[in-house]
């Protein structure tokens, strides 16, 4: 099974580049960047330079808050950097927080993210002093120019989806449909994998032309009941200061929707204890991952043949060491992982 961390939400860059190394020594498949605290482009650039093995990606860039060329131009430079390690991962973003820090507006992304991944795709393949126009409906670039010849002819681009519009355009136009967080194997079995393949299917492609990587927090922990705890109060975090859209929905296709209402009305008010009391059980055991290396090296395994690919958000314990040492629990669960 294929497995990696997320990172980004580091306290240095030399923890990000360290860990990196350390995942890599662990036998993951791939080091994925968020861009949250930290550029994605950033920590992939100092990652592939730490690293020999490893995919490196981007998991996932905001296409509102990066334009399509200098997508395409970091997804060029990049692959290049890594000798075609290099894994494009674009989403939407978090509205709210589009409208809070860039004061976007990214309520209407479909016909935007179409015309975005064709951008990116045409600038990253484009050959020595070849030039690049497109217009589309919603995006459009004129006349740039290669000066050098792309590493590869294309670069592999993960497109984040959820719901049922994006999912679709994801199946036409992505590589791989990146799933973020909190999705259990039914939900990937039974809703994701055939929303897909009916996709692919419209517009003519093969499912098989795709990869599904899965995000999951992930708390690990010698002991099994402070690893819950932790991951309960990291679903709490979801919905601080206000329900993240994403998430909320994941909750309530998945079958919860009181604890989505519960969630939505006591984390927001500050009641983030009395919400972790209530949340279920059976939330925590079949939508994250999480319990000691060895249990959680498990749960893993479950969506061997379901998801291609996991993306590990790793979940803050109490009491933990700082920096890499953070991490020392789910070095051991990537090796149990390869092991079995």
């Amino acid at each position: 099974m294929r497995i990696g961390p997320l990172l980004g939400f580091e306290n240095s860059m030399e923890t990000v580049v360290t860990v990196a190394r350390e995942m890599e020594a662990a036998g993951a498949f791939s080091v994925m960047l968020a861009e949250a605290s930290r550029s994605a482009v950033t920590q992939a650039a100092a990652v592939i330079a730490a690293t020999e093995r490893v995919q490196v990606g981007t998991y996932v860039v905001n296409a509102f808050g990066r334009s399509p060329w200098l997508a395409g131009l970091a997804a060029r430079d990049l692959d290049e950097m890594s000798e075609g390690r290099f894994v494009l991962g674009i989403g939407t973003g978090n509205p709210n927080f589009n409208n809070w820090y860039m004061d976007i507006d990214s309520s209407r992304p479909m016909a935007y993210m179409r015309d975005y991944v064709e951008i990116v795709r045409k600038v990253v393949r484009a050959k020595a002093g070849e030039r690049v126009s497109y217009d589309g409906s919603s995006l459009s670039m004129k006349k740039w120019r290669a000066s050098h010849e792309p590493f590869r002819s294309s670069v592999p681009v993960y497109l984040a989806a959820s719901g049922a519009n994006m999912m679709k355009l994801a199946a036409e136009i992505s590589d791989g449909i990146g799933v973020g967080i909190m999705a259990s194997v039914e939900f990937m079995q039974n809703t994701v994998r055939p929303d897909a393949v009916a996709a692919t299917a419209e517009v003519g492609r093969g499912v098989d032309e795709l990869v599904f990587p899965m995000g999951t927090l992930i708390s690990v922990n010698q002991d099994s009941e402070l690893a819950r705890n932790a991951m309960k109060a990291a679903v709490c975090g979801l919905f601080h200061p206000v329900p993240h859209p994403y998430y909320d929905l994941q909750i309530r296709r998945q079958g919860f929707p009181e604890v989505a209402d519960m969630l939505s009305e006591l984390v927001p008010a500050g009641r983030t204890s009395e919400a972790m009391k209530l949340i279920p059980d059976v939330v925590i055991e079949t939508m994250t991952i999480a319990g000691t290396p060895t249990e959680c090296a498990l749960r893993v395994k479950e969506y061997e043949g379901v998801v291609d690919q996991i993306v590990t958000m790793s979940v803050p314990q109490r009491e933990q060491p700082s920096g890499v040492g953070a991490y020392a629990d789910l070095f051991e669960l990537v090796s149990i992982v390869g092991s079995i």
